[in-house]
């Protein structure tokens, strides 16, 4: 009886072992078939992005720079010219004007607050950074940290290609104690700014979604000129930089 019963246990023991492989077959099987069909559906969108992208425009066009934590630069030279006291590319300087008339005529008034900055200039802003969240008991760690959150590193800073603007609403900032805080995009004024950059060749840099691509958290100031055709397409298709100029390097490379 013992005996017959051992068997019959281990019979039980053996089916469940099966069933069991079975079940677990099935659940990575489907995983993996979800997988594969996600990978598709991508790869098929990323094609059909590559087909409508902008004739005429290269991946290698001076507008298109892309500076980042993976791409440092050393500094860069080009002409510069002054928009309300603030120092930008010559080249952006008329549709960063006609941008901000645009935004005060529409009666929403913006403060130009940053533009070009050196190499030299973004070390100094690292530094003062981590050195006032160390002055808030912030230990080294702590304050690096933060401040890699919000401040480009040295020679991976947008601002150092001249064609980065930090614009704000002018009410939004003065009454805000002069700060630059991601909560403005509550503010009708800057949400104007968003929402009409793209119709002067400018994007909204680090969006709220793209950090895995930018390296950089979201904000709502920071406007990058990457010309008309591309500002468009890149807020029609919810795009950062990085992954556009990544489109466009697809194009011309599949051309050769």
């Amino acid at each position: 009886m013992l005996k017959r019963n051992l068997v019959t246990g281990l019979a039980l023991v053996s089916l469940v072992g099966v069933l069991s492989g079975c079940g677990t077959n099935q659940t990575t099987a489907k995983s993996a078939s979800s997988t594969s069909a996600k990978t598709t559906k991508t790869q098929t969108k990323r094609q059909r992005l590559i087909k409508a992208l902008p004739k005429g425009v290269k991946s290698t066009d001076s507008d298109l720079v892309v500076v980042n934590k993976w791409h440092k630069r050393s500094e860069m030279t080009f002409s510069k010219s002054s928009v309300d006291g603030i120092e930008v590319r010559s080249s952006i300087v008329k549709p960063l004007e006609a941008f901000l008339a645009g935004a005060k005529k529409a009666g929403y008034p913006a403060t130009l607050v940053s533009g070009y900055r050196s190499v030299a200039y973004q070390k100094e802003v690292w530094n003062q950074s981590i050195q006032t969240y160390e002055n808030q008991g912030k230990t080294a760690k702590e304050a690096l940290k933060l401040t890699k959150e919000y401040v480009a590193v040295p020679s991976g800073s947008e601002h150092e290609t001249g064609l980065a603007a930090d614009i704000m609403n002018t009410h939004w900032y003065s009454t805000h104690g002069n700060q630059l805080l991601s909560s403005s995009d509550k503010n009708k004024g800057q949400q104007w700014l968003i929402n009409h950059a793209a119709d002067y060749g400018f994007v909204l840099r680090f969006t709220k979604d793209g950090k895995q691509s930018t390296g950089i958290d979201y904000e709502s100031w920071h406007f990058r000129y990457v010309g008309k055709a591309s500002a468009q397409f890149m807020t029609k298709h919810n795009l950062t930089l990085e992954q556009y100029v990544s489109l466009l390097q697809a194009k011309e490379k599949a051309a050769k």
